[in-house]
C-alpha cells in the first residue's frame, strides 16, 4: 500500500482535507497544504515501511504519545490525524511544520551562549513533561530538536528561538536496553543496559557541550563524537566510546559499576582529562562545572530537568537542594528480572542499527548521523554517527521530517502489565473525538495519563475516522489513479511551495 502520494487528498479527523506536496527526505514524511487554504503548510507522517501493515504497532505507539503530550508547548504539536483507508493509505499524523532542526542550524553558524541557553531551556521543559509522566524520551539528538526563529546570518540573544522535541517514536518506560544513539549514549546504558530518565539528561549535556565547543571549533563535532575509531564501523564506534568514558571517569573506581565488565584501563589516560580538553576548546569554567554536574557518571547523582532549569547557569538561583533521580534499577541485579522481560522491546530497540528487513546492521557496517558543519553521509536506516564523509545528501537536508528512526517500539513493549490493567480516568461522550481539544486527564497520575491516552486512541468513534472523498481531482497535484468513475472530475490548481508562498520561502529547500 502506498503511504503518501503526490497530490493525494487526505481527510483528517477535523474534516480538513490535506494535499500532499512532496517528501521530506523520507518516503513516509511529506509536506502538505490545507486544501481550502494553501498558505497552511503541515507535515504528513505515515508508518515506516518496516512497521507491521496489519496494525502498525510502532506507529500507533507514536500516535498515543502525541495524544498524551498534545498540550505540551515544548513538544512538536499534532494538528490532526487521518484515518487509514483500506487499499489506499495507512493512518497518518498531521504535524506542525518548523523552520529547521538543531542539527541543520548547527551547520550554518556558531550559536552564541545565550542561544545555547535558550535551546537548553526549551529542551529541558520538554524533557520535564516526558519525565513527569514516568517516561524516557530516549532519542535526544540534534536531529530531533525542532527550531523556529533561528537567524542563519545574524547572531542573537536567543529570545527569538523556539525549540521543541520533535519525535515521539520511541518514548518509553524505563527499560533494560541500549536504544540511545551511540554518540549520546549514557555510561549506564553502555555498561549496564539501564535506560531511564537520567540517560536523557546525559544526552542533553552532550548536545549543550557540542554547541559550546562549536563556538571555537566549528568544523569539529565535539566530545565523544570526534573519536578516532578505525574503520568507523558501529562496533568500533561503540568500543571507542566505552573506552573513552571508562577512562575519562576512571569508572572502575565507581561503586555503581562494580559489577560490570569494563574496558581495560589505559594507564596513560588521566581521569578527568576530558574536562581539561573542553577548557582548551574555549569553554569557560562555569560551562565546564555545569557539564560536570549534568554529566555525572553515576546516574543517581545527575540532576533532574527541574533542577537544571533552576540552576545558575540557566539564570536561576541555584541555591535549592538539587533533586536527583530515584534510579528505577536500584538494588536489582544486572540480569533482567521477569518484569523486565515483559517490557523488553524487539531487536529494533535493543540494537539501534535497525534495518527495514527487521535485522540488525552487521558489526562491520558503517552508518552516520552526527551534526557537523560538513555533515557526513546519512543512512536512512540508522540513527548513529560516523566521522567519515563530507557532505549531506540533498534528500536528507530537511528540518521538518523526523530524523530516520533506528528503532521504534510497539504499544505492548512500552506498556507495563500494570499500565495495561489500569482503569482509565477519562469518560467519553458518544461520538466525541479525542482530538477535539478536550483534555484527556485532569490531575491524574502519570500512569492514569498514559492509560487514558491509550484508551482515547483505541476507542476513537467511527465518526472520527472519516472515509476519504471518492472524487479525486485529476490535476498536476492529484493522484488520478484513485479517481472515482461515478464522479465528475473537477480541475484543481497546482500547489507548489515557491519562494512567494505565504508561509515563507524557507520551506522550498526542504523538498
Amino acid at each position: 500500500m502506498p503511504s503518501i502520494t503526490e497530490g493525494g487528498e487526505y481527510v483528517g479527523e477535523s474534516g480538513k482535507v490535506y494535499l500532499a506536496v512532496g517528501p521530506l527526505g523520507q518516503s513516509n514524511v511529506w509536506t502538505a497544504v490545507q486544501k481550502d487554504d494553501h498558505s497552511v503548510i503541515v507535515v504528513l507522517k505515515a508508518p515506516s515501511d518496516d512497521d507491521t501493515e496489519s496494525s502498525w504497532p510502532r506507529f500507533q505507539h507514536e500516535m498515543i504519545m502525541h495524544e498524551l503530550f498534545k498540550d505540551c508547548r515544548y513538544i512538536r504539536r499534532q494538528l490532526d490525524r487521518v484515518a487509514p483507508q483500506k487499499g489506499q493509505h495507512p493512518p497518518l499524523l498531521v504535524l506542525e511544520i518548523t523552520e529547521t532542526t538543531l542539527w541543520q542550524a548547527r551547520t550554518k553558524r556558531p550559536f552564541t551562549k545565550d542561544e545555547v541557553r535558550s535551546v537548553a531551556q526549551s529542551m529541558l521543559q520538554g524533557l520535564k513533561e516526558v519525565h513527569d509522566k514516568g517516561l524516557v524520551y530516549v532519542d535526544i539528538k540534534m536531529q530531533n530538536i525542532m527550531l523556529n526563529g533561528f537567524n542563519t546570518s545574524e547572531q542573537g540573544d536567543g529570545s527569538k528561538i523556539a525549540a521543541k522535541l520533535g519525535d515521539l517514536g520511541i518514548v518509553m518506560e524505563p527499560i533494560r536496553a541500549t536504544a540511545q544513539p551511540v554518540v549520546y549514549r549514557a555510561p549506564e546504558v553502555f555498561f549496564k543496559g539501564e535506560l531511564a530518565q537520567a540517560a536523557d539528561i546525559w544526552a542533553f549535556g552532550l548536545v549543550v557541550s557540542h554547541l559550546l565547543e562549536a563556538q571555537r571549533r566549528f568544523s569539529f563535532t565535539g566530545m565523544y563524537d570526534d573519536l578516532h575509531n578505525g574503520s568507523g564501523s558501529m562496533f568500533e564506534r561503540e568500543q571507542a566510546m566505552r573506552s573513552a568514558i571508562a577512562n575519562d571517569y576512571d569508572i572502575s573506581q565507581e561503586e555503581y559499576y562494580k559489577d560490570c565488565a569494563l574496558p581495560i584501563n589505559n594507564t596513560d589516560h588521566k581521569p578527568g582529562q576530558h574536562w581539561d580538553e573542553l577548557r582548551s576548546r574555549g569553554l569557560d569554567e562555569d560551562d565546564v562545572e555545569f557539564l560536570k554536574w549534568v554529566m555525572a557518571v553515576d546516574p543517581r547523582k545527575r540532576p533532574t530537568a527541574t533542577a537544571i532549569l533552576g540552576s545558575k547557569w540557566l539564570g536561576g538561583k541555584g541555591d535549592v537542594q538539587t533533586p536527583s533521580f530515584k534510579h528505577p534499577f536500584e538494588g536489582s541485579s544486572r540480569q533482567s528480572t521477569q518484569k523486565d522481560k515483559q517490557k523488553t522491546p524487539p531487536a529494533s530497540i535493543v540494537d539501534s542499527s535497525w534495518t527495514k528487513s527487521g535485522t540488525t546492521t552487521p558489526k562491520g557496517q558503517s552508518s552516520a548521523q552526527s551534526p557537523r558543519p560538513k555533515p557526513s553521509a546519512i543512512s536512512t536506516n540508522d540513527s548513529m554517527s560516523t566521522k567519515s564523509g563530507t557532505s549531506t545528501p540533498k534528500s536528507q537536508k530537511t528540518a521538518q521530517g523526523n530524523s530516520p528512526r533506528s528503532s521504534t517500539s510497539s504499544i505492548n513493549d512500552i506498556s507495563s502489565p500494570k499500565m495495561r490493567k489500569a482503569t482509565p480516568t477519562l469518560g467519553k461522550k458518544s461520538g466525541e473525538s479525542p482530538s477535539s481539544g478536550r483534555r484527556l486527564v485532569s490531575n491524574a497520575s502519570p500512569l492514569d495519563a498514559q492509560k487514558a491516552a491509550q484508551t482515547a486512541h483505541a476507542n476513537r468513534p467511527a465518526s472520527a475516522w472519516p472515509v476519504s472523498s471518492t472524487a479525486e481531482k485529476p490535476s498536476a497535484i492529484v493522484d488520478t489513479s484513485k479517481t472515482s468513475k461515478s464522479s465528475e472530475p473537477e480541475q484543481s490548481a497546482p500547489v507548489t511551495l515557491g519562494r512567494n508562498a505565504s508561509a515563507g520561502g524557507t520551506y522550498l529547500s526542504y523538498r
